[in-house]
């Protein structure tokens, strides 16, 4: 048994996998059983840990879910976080291009402002021909 020597052999005489039950009945629950047992291999099984009290098989599988559920919920805010930290470079690079963009309309607007003071009008009805 496993208790002594750490390793289980299968009736194939395989070392059997360490696995872990998450059913209702044994959650969390340790068993060794055949490493190809997915692919056609013996039917060895053998419990590691001791029968779970009926108090354990009540409260873990509510625990399990409430875990799984918190998981979903950070996967969620992590998402949330990226889109959030996306909008919040975009909305850096505006604040810093703002300036520099307000810096370029000012000085347009001051070349304009002295070329039409320097603008001298022509009169109109001035005969230039003449």
């Amino acid at each position: 048994m496993s208790h002594t020597t750490g390793f289980v052999d299968c009736y194939c005489g395989r070392r059997a996998a360490l696995r872990t039950s998450w059913t209702d009945d044994n959650p969390g629950r340790r068993f060794h059983s055949c490493i190809q047992y997915t692919r056609g291999g013996c039917s060895f099984f053998d419990w590691e840990d001791p029968p779970m009290c009926r108090r354990s098989k009540a409260i873990i599988p509510g625990l399990l879910r409430r875990i799984n559920t918190l998981k979903e919920e950070v996967k969620t805010l992590e998402g949330e976080v990226g889109e959030l930290q996306r909008t919040n470079r975009k909305l850096f690079q505006f604040v810093v291009w703002l300036p520099c963009i307000f810096v370029v309309v000012v000085w347009i607007w001051s070349a304009l402002t002295a070329v039409k003071k320097q603008n001298v009008e022509v009169p109109r009805n001035t005969n230039m021909l003449a």
